[in-house]
């Protein structure tokens, strides 16, 4: 079964609850910087990481660009495109990601032959693998991050990959509009489905976080390993996006891979 184009997923969609309370009513620019310690892993020693990640948002849209690829999240036409920008393909799916989970999984199961006796047993067992359950923890403690006065808060995330913990500083000095929080929350929950009441859950518990993250530090225990991150805002403006920013570029052509890649 496809585990990791849902883990990639949720991933995606972890990075992205982070950023929703900033939405605007301008259009906002944000670039961040990630950097990723270096690991061992299976007797081999990745090197520590550094990329830059920029995102341009607008009321009902969203596009994030990094050396991986782009993503582009359409909420006026209830989709998400991914972005393949060396082999220059994209492909896409609905907003609603319980339903798109569901299906994946079923069309999975369906190309290796299961029968539905199966299908509802592996359904029922992926089920209980790939809860996830996020606990937001505001602390009192404040402190000055660059130009910005922040508020600490805990993040608890339990998954099936391990569970991660992160430090979250958080800005209330920028200008911001809750509501649209809600909108993309409603468009990616869409009407449920497998895991359509984990998405709920950790979305409402995202709401406790008032304000823009300027800094994240996590750390994620995953297979007897720790590897620590962080993620920081260098710069934040309002603006205009480039006309088309949110549009397929001309010449790329559909895949129906995932993430556009084939």
């Amino acid at each position: 079964m496809k585990r990791q184009l849902i883990l990639s997923i949720l991933v995606m969609l972890s990075a992205l609850i982070l950023i929703l309370p900033a939405f605007l009513q301008a259009d906002i620019f944000m670039k961040q910087k990630i950097h990723t310690d270096g690991i061992q892993m299976m007797g081999q020693t990745q090197p520590p990481t550094d990329k830059i990640q920029t995102i341009w948002m607008t009321a009902d849209k969203i596009r994030s660009d990094s050396e991986e690829g782009t993503v582009i999240m359409r909420l006026d036409k209830g989709l998400i495109y991914f972005l393949d920008n060396v082999k220059k393909t994209y492909s896409e799916m609905p907003l609603d990601m319980g339903k798109v989970m569901d299906s994946q999984m079923k069309k999975s199961m369906e190309e290796e032959g299961m029968d539905a006796e199966e299908q509802q047993a592996a359904m029922g067992m992926m089920q209980g693998m790939s809860q996830m359950k996020v606990t937001i923890t505001p602390s009192a403690e404040k402190k000055k991050i660059g130009q910005y006065n922040c508020q600490k808060y805990l993040m608890d995330l339990q998954t099936m990959m391990g569970p991660s913990t992160s430090e979250m500083w958080v800005t209330e000095d920028l200008d911001m509009d809750y509501d649209l929080y809600s909108k993309f929350s409603a468009a990616m929950m869409g009407k449920g489905g497998m895991f359509g009441g984990m998405m709920k859950d950790m979305m409402e518990e995202m709401k406790k976080v008032r304000g823009v993250t300027v800094l994240t530090v996590t750390t994620m225990n995953m297979m007897g390993m720790s590897i620590k991150s962080t993620q920081e805002l260098i710069e934040y403006s309002k603006g205009t996006a480039p006309a088309g920013y949110f549009e397929i570029p001309g010449g790329y052509k559909k895949s129906e891979s995932p993430f556009g890649m084939e």
